[in-house]
């Protein structure tokens, strides 16, 4: 094309009027779609509307389980029984366990120790006491002898002193003036309630009196302080009843000096803890270790001093106690169970609890009609959108991607069957999961046949188709498996890999094989996650691995090559392992053809050998191409003598109108669509028959009558439309190649010397004449996949048509060999003379060509 101006321009033309998407021609101008036109778009539009509302009403239904079809237990006597569904969380649940938070909260109240305000200034407050009442009786007996001394006569004064300091015979018998003077004890009985005030006690007569005799002296105040310090400074408790509660857990103690908190600490044994009765009840024990000088009387007044001076040092704090109680019960968060959409809450044969009974009355409480609705309604219009954005982003991005009806229809059941399938499976992986409990919970989901969708597209479709596809199945398998990232990226890696791998499959084996590199995908997929989450459990993760490999390298190749038949008798696809056995020479209507029309047979071959190497080049099926070339002309065996490449001697056309000749020329292509059908080939293989000539002339014929014509006195207009071929134009790569490979390989054919130059402008001379004449503007052919089928088909026709070397005479057969010299009798003798041969005449000149 590139020697070609006429091409050069109107590739410019082209390119600037459409850019660099389509080869289409720009020799006629928009015109504005018809009534027909437009009706066709509606009813397309419509279908396409109706093929995305198949596929979100039943997302709606699989990615949201619901409860229409299981019986939920309730009431308390279902309790102990065994369930006989499975049910399953229709969306996400947070449903408040009131039992359990309360049990949690009482523990928490529990685990509070009761609180104990231990006061240590009690002792020091006690001796304050003694040494306060002591102090004040001893002054007022020093001031009362004082003016007893002083009204006494002059002996009494002299002889006091001396029986007040002990100087009397220890065998004489006490008299009155050894013994309190009466005077002085009613001045200490005047003084006695202020004495006990201070002491904020009351003391017997016996005692009192005993303290009064020692005139409160120093002496019995610091043995008195001594039992007092001893008595209060331990903790000492007003009862042990409630300390008896706490035997065993422990109490805590806060120690206060001056009404604050100075410490606190957690006292385990409360057997060291006194009540005020056993203190007092061990105070007559601790006077007797007092000194032995002191009179029995006054160790007995001691002792009630020092029991009567015990104060409960140690008090429950209850209002603190509770305080801390209430404070640790309100820290205690209400117990929420989370449920995922899709989890299980209870499996087949399972036994009922009281926590399902929890559950479903709080999902009862939760759920209203309304509820399921929107819920089934947000999983439809996600479906939708999901689907309509990918559909539309892919269209206008993705050059390859102009999906058909049927397309689309397969596309939606293949998903609806695939959500299916994976549905399917997590209940048998649930159902395993209760049989196996050592199993986790989401690791036999690896196992289900996410990629099998994806492989069945990219086996009967384009890649791109399979692309789009994957995609919109991830985000959708997501939802399914409960929201989750983790599965919507494992079914996009595990499509991509399938759909990639099982491109160009030739036999069964490879369905296996691209399942080989899917299911390790999967595995190597399913370890990232656990090392993600750091979940590496050994054991548990060589299960997922595991299950995840098989679901990839067994159970999807073996669904899509159980499916595959169905497709293809149902939507009429043609896969690549149909198309070899089409290439398969041996075919019957192959055979028929090398039969009846041997040259058709040879002319089909050769073209076949130029289509699938210009299908390698521009990216286009090479085994569809040269199954559709093998075929293209099976018509050509109704009257094999009527196409030039059959004919050995006459021409039949000689003696037949042209218009005529044209009609059998064109016969050929309904006989063709005919045997298609009776062999039941392919849609793909029987479109390319009438799409390979489209509605190109049959020229020579047309021309024919044209040139009859002439010169003519009444000569008639030829009709152009009836030297022209039905159509339609090729819709696709591959029978494009095939119209451009069976003009080209007819025209050199017909070359006389058919050089490699020669044939590089004939090439580009017919792809030129077949873009202008409008003939690829239906099939996403661009200027850049004509050039390389040109570079193609002349590199193809070069192998065919390649130069030999002249042939000596002497190497054309049936040429008399030359004589060899012979030996005889040891000597060497020269070859016999032979006559001059004649020059070579035109025969032999001939055969020095072939």
């Amino acid at each position: 094309m590139a020697n070609d101006p006429k091409a050069d321009s109107t590739k410019s033309a082209a390119a600037a009027a459409t850019g660099p998407v389509t080869g289409k021609s720009d020799a006629a101008p928009e015109r504005a779609p018809g009534p027909e036109e437009k009706r066709a778009r509606w009813i397309n539009r419509a279908a396409n509307l109706a093929v995305l509302g198949l596929v979100a009403l039943a997302c709606a239904y699989l990615l949201t389980p619901g409860f229409f079809a299981q019986r939920i237990p309730y009431g308390d006597d279902s309790i102990g029984q065994f369930s006989n569904t499975v049910v399953k969380a229709t969306r996400d649940y947070d449903i408040p366990d009131e039992e359990t938070t309360r049990r949690k909260r009482d523990e928490a109240r529990d685990a509070i120790l009761p609180v104990y305000d231990y006061d240590v200034t009690v002792a020091e407050a006690a001796v304050e006491r003694v040494r306060s009442a002591f102090k004040y009786l001893r002054d007022v007996g020093h001031d009362a002898e004082a003016k007893l001394k002083a009204a006494a006569p002059p002996d009494a004064r002299l002889e006091a002193p001396k029986k007040a300091a002990g100087l009397a015979k220890k065998d004489e018998p006490p008299t009155p003036a050894t013994a309190l003077p009466e005077a002085l004890a009613r001045v200490f009985s005047e003084h006695r309630e202020e004495w006990q005030r201070r002491l904020e006690t009351h003391l017997d007569e016996e005692s009192f009196k005993a303290f009064a005799e020692a005139r409160f002296s120093e002496e019995v105040e610091h043995e008195a302080e001594k039992l007092v310090t001893r008595a209060n400074g331990q903790m000492v408790a007003d009862y042990r009843e409630p300390l008896a509660l706490s035997a065993g857990r422990g109490i805590t103690v806060r120690r206060k000096s001056g009404g604050v908190v100075v410490g606190e600490k957690v006292l385990n044994d409360v057997s060291a803890v006194r009540d005020q009765n056993e203190i007092r009840a061990e105070a007559e024990r601790w006077a007797s270790d007092l000194s032995v000088d002191l009179p029995a009387s006054l160790r007995r007044a001691l002792a009630t001093l020092a029991s009567r001076e015990v104060r409960a040092n140690l008090r429950n704090n209850r209002e603190e106690t509770e305080d801390r109680r209430k404070a640790a019960s309100e820290s205690v968060k209400p117990v929420v169970i989370q449920l995922k959409k899709g989890e299980k809450i209870i499996g087949d044969g399972e036994r009922i609890e009281h926590r399902h009974l929890v559950i479903f009355a709080a999902i009862r409480s939760q759920t209203k009609i309304e509820d399921s609705l929107f819920v089934r309604l947000g999983g439809g219009l996600f479906a939708m959108l999901l689907v309509a954005v990918s559909y539309f982003f892919a269209r206008s991005s993705l050059r390859r991607f102009r999906p058909t009806r049927k397309d689309a229809l397969l596309g939606a059941l293949t998903m609806v069957t695939t959500l299916g399938l994976i549905n399917l499976s997590i209940t048998i992986a649930d159902a395993l999961r209760d049989r196996f409990p050592q199993i986790g919970n989401e690791t036999l989901y690896y196992a289900a046949p996410f990629a099998f969708g994806a492989m069945l597209i990219r086996f009967v479709l384009t890649s791109e188709a399979a692309v789009v596809y994957s995609i919109v199945f991830a985000g959708l398998a997501g939802v399914l498996v409960g929201n989750s990232l983790e599965f919507s990226l494992y079914a996009l890696m595990g499509s991509l890999v399938a759909s990639a791998r099982v491109a160009r499959a030739k036999d069964r084996a490879a369905l296996f094989r691209a399942g080989l590199y899917t299911g390790a995908v999967n595995a190597v997929a399913v370890l990232c996650f656990a090392l993600l989450s750091s979940k590496v459990d050994g054991w548990g993760t060589f299960v997922a691995c595991f299950a995840g490999f098989l679901g990839g390298a067994l159970a999807v190749p073996i669904l899509v090559m159980g499916v595959t038949p169905l497709v293809e008798a149902a939507f009429g696809y043609t896969t690549d392992i149909k198309l070899l056995e089409l290439a398969n020479l041996n075919h019957p209507a192959l055979k028929e053809l090398i039969v009846q029309a041997p040259g058709t047979y040879h002319h089909s071959i050769i073209i076949g050998s130029l289509v699938e190497a210009a299908a390698e080049a521009i990216g286009a099926n090479p085994l569809l191409a040269r199954v559709c070339a093998y075929y293209h002309d099976i018509g050509k065996g109704k009257n094999p003598l009527y196409f030039a490449e059959n004919q050995r001697t006459e021409n039949r056309h000689d003696k037949l109108a042209p218009q005529m000749s044209a009609l059998i020329i064109k016969r050929h292509v309904t006989d063709g669509v005919e045997m298609a059908r009776q062999y039941k080939l392919p849609r793909q293989v029987a479109d390319a028959i009438p799409q390979h000539h489209g509605t190109r002339l049959v020229g020579y014929f047309f021309h024919k009558a044209l040139k009859d014509q002439e010169g003519k006195t009444d000569a008639q207009n030829v009709e152009e439309t009836l030297y022209r071929y039905g159509g339609p134009k090729p819709q696709t790569r591959e029978a494009a190649l095939v119209m451009i490979a069976d003009a080209v390989e007819a025209s050199s054919r017909a070359m006389q010397e058919p050089s490699p130059s020669k044939l590089q402008a004939l090439v580009q001379k017919i792809i030129n004449g077949i873009f202008a004449d409008g003939q690829l503007d239906e099939c996403d052919l661009t200027l850049r996949d004509l050039n390389e089928i040109a570079r193609a088909f002349y590199r193809t026709l070069g192998g065919i048509y390649h130069t030999r070397p002249d042939y000596p005479p002497a190497a054309i057969a049936g040429a008399p060999r030359p004589a060899l010299a012979e030996v005889k009798d040891g000597k060497v003798e020269p070859p016999p003379s032979k006559p001059e041969e004649p020059k070579p005449g035109a025969e032999a000149k001939k055969l020095q060509g072939v």
